[in-house]
C-alpha cells in the first residue's frame, strides 16, 4: 500500500519525506533447479479443477463489519482474516471469522476535533465561502448494531453452523488478524486474535467453550496489531507468540487526505509512524498461561545495519508474518511484510535471538531496490529444491513478489520474469497462499484482492476498486501461469477480498478455500475435481514438541517434496494445520520422513494414497482411515 496516492498528493510527498532507495545484491544464478517432476495424471490440463462457491448453501451467512460510515477511518478499508480450526478435535475444520465493530461515539467525537493538516484546510477553503466555520462534516452514523467474531462448526456434510453464541467468542472489537495453536499442549487448540486498541486470547476449554485471558497470559497487547504467528522458537516445546503492529494511529489523529482534490480518502501508511512488533516467550504451564515480552533482547527492535554496521532501530508496519526454516539450520525462522518499509528476514541465531537480515539475503526490497507495500505473505519449495521461497502481496504497480531461494543465501525475485509479475502489474494483493490445488506436488499461488479506495478508478486508470482473484498454477520447477478464469466463476468475479486460507473441509484429499471480504461477505470455495490426483492427508501430535506440531519438517524424499507445518500466513489468517500432500498418480509414498521440532525423525515407509494419517511424536502412526472420496 505504499504508492497508492503518489501522483495526487504531491503535498503530502514533501510532508512525508523522500523514501531512500537502497540496492541489493543483484548477482545472477540460475533461477530454478533442475529437479524431475513426480508423476501425473494430467487431469489438470485435461480437465481444469474448478473452484465452486459455496458459501450460500453451506449455511455461511457472516457479513464483516468495516464500521464504515462516511469519514473514511483507516483501519475501515484492512478488512480482517479467517482461521480454519479444529476446535472440537472431530477431525473436520471449522471456520473462524475476524470482524470489526461500529465506531463508538467518543472515538468519532476525536476524529471530529482531531489536528487538520494543511491540505485539509485547503480543501475546506475551496468548498466554502471566506469566514466560514472550519468543522469536520460527520454524516449521521447508522443505528449501532453489535457485530462480534464468528465460529462455524463443520457438520460433516457440506454445511456449517453459526456455534458463536455461549462459546466465549461473542466479544465486540475491532478485529484484525487470528492465529491458531495449542499453547498449553492440552490437546485442545486456541485461538488469538488481533485488532486495533488491543487484542485477545481465547482458551479452548472444550465442548466448544473459550475463555478470554489476554490479560492473565501478558499478550493483550497494546496499540494495532494485525498478523500473528505461534513459533516455539527455543524448542522447548511450547509455542511462542509473533505479533505484527502496524501504524501509531488513533481517530483523533487520522490524517486527511484526498485522491481527487475533492473527497477524503483512506490516509496511506507511509504518512503515519510505524508500531514495534512483539515476540513473547511462553513460560505458562498448563493450569497457568504466561507469556514475557522478549522483543527487545530477542533482535526483534534493533539491528546492525548491514550499510553503517551501527545499531539501528527496525522500521516496523508489519501486516503479514510466516514462520519457515529458509536456511535449512532446523531452527524456525521468520519472514515478515512490512507496509511502505523494507521486509524482514528474522534468521534464528539458535540462542533465543534474532538477526533480521532482509537486507543482505535480498528479500527486503523489489529487485530495483524500492520499498514495496507488502500484505499477505507464505512460504514453500517452489521447486522441489528442499528450500522454502516466499511470495507476498504487494500494491498495484508493484506486482506479487516471488522471492526464490537460491540456496547460497540469497533471494531473487523472479515474478518480473514469470507470468507472476505481467498478471499481477495492476491487482492489489493481500491474501496470498501457496496451495497445491490439483494435488500434482507443485505449490500453486492463489492470490485474493482488491483495492483499499472507492475513487481510485477515477484517477488511476485500469485500476478498480473491486478485483478478481488470481490463481496461479505450478507447471514444474517453479514456473507458473495463471488459470484463474478457467477455474471457476468465482475467478471473474470482482471482489474487495482480503484474508485466505485454506483446508479440506469435506476430507475428499484436496484442499478448499475461503477468502474474506472487506465489509462484505466472504467465499467459502469448494475444489472440485482436485483430488483426480491423489493426496496424503497427515495430521501431526507433538509430545515432546508442541501439541500443534507448529515448525515440524515433512520429507517425501522420493518425490522431492518439503512440507512444513506453519502458524499463521497469507494476510491475517490461518490455514488449516493437517497437511494435505499431493501424489499426483502415485499410489503409495515410499517413505515419509518427519522431522520434529524436537530434534525426533519419525520415518514411515510404503503409505497407500488416499488416506488420513494420524501421527504421534512417541508412538508413530495412531489412526489411519480412507479419505471421503476414495
Amino acid at each position: 500500500m505504499t504508492r497508492r496516492y503518489v501522483l495526487p498528493l504531491i503535498a503530502f510527498l514533501v510532508c512525508a519525506g523522500v523514501v531512500v532507495v537502497r540496492f541489493v545484491n543483484s548477482r545472477h544464478t540460475p533461477l530454478l533447479s533442475p529437479v524431475a517432476p513426480i508423476t501425473s495424471n494430467q487431469t489438470a490440463a485435461q480437465s481444469p479443477v474448478q473452484f465452486t462457491d459455496i458459501t450460500a448453501q453451506a449455511g455461511i451467512k457472516f457479513v464483516h463489519n468495516t464500521g464504515a460510515f462516511g469519514i473514511k477511518l483507516l483501519p475501515e478499508t484492512m478488512g480482517s482474516g479467517v482461521a480454519f480450526i479444529d476446535y472440537d478435535g472431530d477431525g473436520y475444520p471449522d471456520l473462524f471469522f475476524v470482524n470489526g465493530r461500529n465506531w463508538t461515539n467518543p472515538e468519532v467525537e476525536a476524529y471530529r476535533t482531531g489536528k487538520w493538516t494543511a491540505d485539509e484546510s485547503t480543501v475546506f477553503k475551496n468548498r466554502h465561502p471566506p469566514g466560514t466555520r472550519e468543522y469536520r462534516f460527520i454524516p449521521p452514523q447508522p443505528p449501532a448494531v453489535h457485530t462480534t467474531c464468528v465460529l462455524y462448526h463443520n457438520n460433516h456434510d457440506g454445511t456449517f453452523t453459526d456455534v458463536t453464541k455461549g462459546s466465549g467468542l461473542e466479544v465486540e472489537m475491532y478485529g484484525m488478524g487470528v492465529a491458531v495453536g495449542d499453547y498449553d499442549n492440552d490437546g485442545k487448540p486456541d485461538l488469538y486474535v488481533t485488532g486495533v486498541g488491543h487484542n485477545y486470547l481465547f482458551h479452548n476449554e472444550g465442548s466448544g467453550k473459550f475463555r478470554e485471558v489476554a490479560a492473565a497470559a501478558g499478550v493483550q497487547d497494546r496499540g494495532w496489531s494485525t498478523g500473528a504467528t505461534w513459533i516455539d522458537y527455543d524448542k522447548d516445546g511450547k509455542l511462542d507468540l509473533f505479533v505484527c503492529h502496524y501504524v501509531h494511529w488513533t481517530p483523533a489523529t487520522d490524517i486527511y487526505g484526498t485522491i481527487n482534490h475533492r473527497d477524503k480518502s483512506y490516509s496511506p501508511p507511509y504518512l503515519y509512524q510505524g508500531e514495534a512488533s512483539r515476540l513473547y516467550h511462553n513460560e505458562g504451564t498448563l493450569q497457568q498461561p504466561k507469556f514475557v515480552d522478549v522483543s527487545a533482547q530477542a533482535g526483534i527492535h534493533e539491528r546492525i545495519s548491514p550499510l553503517t554496521k551501527r545499531q539501528e532501530k527496525i522500521p516496523s508496519k508489519a501486516l503479514g508474518v510466516v514462520i519457515c526454516d529458509f536456511n535449512n539450520d532446523g531452527w524456525p525462522d521468520l519472514v515478515v511484510s512490512n507496509d511502505s518499509e523494507a521486509n524482514w528476514v528474522l534468521r534464528n541465531n539458535k540462542n533465543g535471538t534474532f538477526s533480521e537480515v532482509g537486507q543482505v539475503v535480498g528479500a527486503a526490497y523489489s529487485n530495483n531496490g524500492k520499498i514495496r507495500s507488502g500484505m499477505g505473505i507464505d512460504v514453500a519449495d517452489i521447486d522441489h529444491s528442499n528450500r522454502d521461497s516466499m511470495v507476498i502481496g504487494n500494491f498495484d504497480n508493484e506486482m506479487i513478489a516471488l522471492f526464490y531461494n537460491r540456496g547460497d543465501g540469497l533471494f531473487n525475485d523472479i515474478s518480473p520474469a514469470t507470468a507472476i509479475g505481467k498478471a499481477s502489474q495492476t491487482f492489489s494483493t493481500f491474501g496470498c497462499t501457496f496451495l497445491d490445488y490439483d494435488n500434482d506436488g507443485w505449490p500453486d499461488i492463489l492470490a485474493a484482492n482488491g483495492h483499499i479506495d472507492p475513487d481510485i478508478e477515477g484517477v488511476r486508470p485500469g485500476v478498480t476498486y473491486k478485483e478478481r482473484p488470481l490463481l496461479f498454477h505450478n507447471k514444474g520447477k517453479g514456473s507458473y501461469e495463471e488459470i484463474g478464469l478457467q477455474s471457476g466463476t468465482v475467478f471473474q468475479q470482482p471482489l474487495l477480498a482480503r484474508g485466505s486460507a485454506c483446508a479440506d473441509i469435506d476430507l475428499d484429499g484436496d484442499v478448499d478455500v475461503v477468502m474474506t471480504q472487506n465489509g462484505g461477505p466472504p467465499l467459502l470455495l469448494r475444489n472440485d475435481r482436485g483430488n483426480k490426483n491423489n493426496s496424503i492427508r497427515l495430521i501431526l501430535e507433538g509430545i515432546k514438541s508442541n501439541r500443534s506440531a507448529i515448525g515440524t519438517i515433512v520429507k517425501l524424499p522420493t518425490e522431492h517434496i518439503r512440507r512444513m507445518v506453519k502458524g499463521s500466513s497469507s494476510y491475517l489468517s490461518q490455514s488449516e494445520l493437517p497437511l494435505t500432500i499431493g501424489l499426483g498418480a502415485a499410489t503409495e509414498a515410499h517413505s515419509i520422513e518427519i522431522i520434529w521440532p524436537s530434534g525426533k525423525r519419525t520415518v514411515l515407509q510404503h503409505l497407500a494414497t488416499n488416506q488420513t494419517i494420524i501421527v504421534n511424536e512417541d508412538k508413530g502412526i495412531i489412526h489411519q482411515q480412507p479419505l471421503q472420496s476414495h
